[in-house]
């Protein structure tokens, strides 16, 4: 029986151990691994009025939507 609290607490003390020690050194993550390399694909889009169209639409009936 002495033998089996023992090991309990020895396993539990070696877990808590573990745990501080993932919290502790695991630190900020390092500044080098969060970069992104290639070249940008989103080019700025230069429109001009001209280019620019509104939109047409349609009023919808409420009543003919429900079908009332």
């Amino acid at each position: 029986m002495l033998l089996l609290r023992f090991l309990f607490w020895a396993a539990l003390v070696y877990l808590a151990y573990r745990v501080i020690r993932a919290l502790v050194f695991s630190g900020p993550p390092k500044a080098d691994q969060n970069q992104v390399k290639g070249k940008n694909r989103n080019s700025s889009l230069d429109l001009s009025r001209m280019n620019v169209e509104d939109a047409r639409f349609e009023e919808i009936d409420e009543k003919k939507k429900n079908g009332k």
